[in-house]
């Protein structure tokens, strides 16, 4: 039987890795990265994370990036943020491939998910839970029986850590974009001084 790989899929025909399964408040969204965009480096260092034991023993991906680092050292989410390397796609338009034979709707996977975080208990042999960022590996560890309350538990941790991670991505892209207005402005005083609005002259020493 092939080893099933998480977090790995297709959006239309080109491999791609689901980083953010759905959005809080947008759940027919999705972000992922489509893996042929990556420089050769790049990929293999987000492969590399991708088929590691903690990323494939965690239910969320965009956990794992936000800890990890590219070779070059910075911080793979934040990169893949910041060099529009994440994209926001309908989840409709992306298939999980948790083996090289076997493809399941996202959008499927996902109502699953929010049936079981309601405490609805799939059966073992359910196919859209070999594979994905479940909040519980039901197929892939036979624990069916889990009480509906620690999944609740996970799945409100999972929520919390993701809208964390994208607070901040929003808060660095807030600082960039002040920092971009700002050199804007001086551009635009060096080129026409009378521009610059008042203000206390500079001290002369």
């Amino acid at each position: 039987m092939a080893q099933l790989m998480k977090h790995v899929g297709k959006f239309g025909e080109k491999p791609c890795v689901v980083v953010f399964r759905e959005l809080p408040g947008e759940q027919d969204y999705c972000l992922i990265v489509q893996t042929e965009n990556l420089e050769g480096r790049q990929h293999d260092d987000l492969m590399s994370v991708v088929q590691s034991l903690e990323a494939q023993a965690s239910n969320d991906i965009s956990e794992v990036l936000f800890r990890r680092q590219f070779t070059d050292g910075t911080n793979m989410l934040n990169t893949l943020h910041f060099t529009k390397k994440l994209q926001k796609v309908p989840v409709g338009l992306v298939q999980l491939t948790p083996t090289p034979s076997q493809s399941l709707p996202l959008e499927e996977v996902n109502s699953e998910i929010r049936k079981l975080k309601g405490g609805y208990t799939p059966p073992i042999n359910d196919a859209s839970h070999l594979d994905n960022d479940s909040t519980k590996t039901v197929a892939l560890d036979e624990s069916a029986d889990l009480p509906p309350a620690s999944a609740d538990d996970e799945s409100v941790a999972s929520i919390a850590k993701n809208l964390l991670a994208q607070a901040m991505l929003m808060e660095d892209d807030a600082t960039a974009l002040l920092k971009d207005a700002e050199t804007k402005k001086q551009e635009a005083f060096r080129l026409d001084p009378s521009l610059r609005p008042p203000g206390r002259p500079k001290k002369i020493r």
